[in-house]
């Protein structure tokens, strides 16, 4: 069974974990190779640094693909759903980018039990807008189970400008 926020359009992807090579699942900041069919991964640690890094990483991906115009909003996405797996899953996790056509489908994948839940959060509150934020800045985003917990996915389109 397939639980989404938001309809995929498509069927549940396990992480892309195989494509790494070493030097890049031993250490993060060491982007993976950008594959020519458009797909690159990364195993992030559950660290607070792992956000930045995880930025960093889709900003580099985004201009080797020529879709620079998509790195603030992808970026901004991509920061808010690690944070949350960083927070709330507290296990490592695996950051997944899929181009498909001016998109890109994004992937966190994580080993936590608890699924996000979108909050309300009130002026003064520091937390409770992440899913606000993802929902703001992708097209479309969701939950699918995994035999190990969970993916968060979502799905960014280049604007005009």
């Amino acid at each position: 069974m397939t639980r989404h926020a938001h309809p995929s359009g498509r069927g549940t992807r396990p992480p892309a974990t195989g494509w790494l090579d070493g030097a890049a699942r031993a250490n993060p900041s060491v982007p993976a190779p950008v594959r020519a069919g458009g797909d690159a991964c990364w195993d992030l640690p559950a660290t607070p640094e792992t956000a930045s890094v995880a930025r960093r990483l889709v900003r580099e991906t985004l201009a080797a693909w020529g879709l620079p115009g998509l790195a603030d909003d992808l970026a901004l996405v991509v920061s808010e759903v690690v944070t949350n797996a960083v927070v709330h899953a507290k296990s490592a996790m695996t950051l997944s980018l899929h181009r498909q056509g001016w998109s890109v489908r994004g992937e966190v994948a994580d080993h936590g039990p608890v699924w996000p839940t979108p909050l309300s959060a009130r002026p003064n509150e520091e937390h409770g807008r992440g899913l606000a934020i993802v929902a703001a800045y992708s097209e479309r985003w969701g939950v699918d189970p995994a035999p190990f917990g969970k993916i968060v996915w979502f799905v960014c389109e280049e604007r005009p400008r």
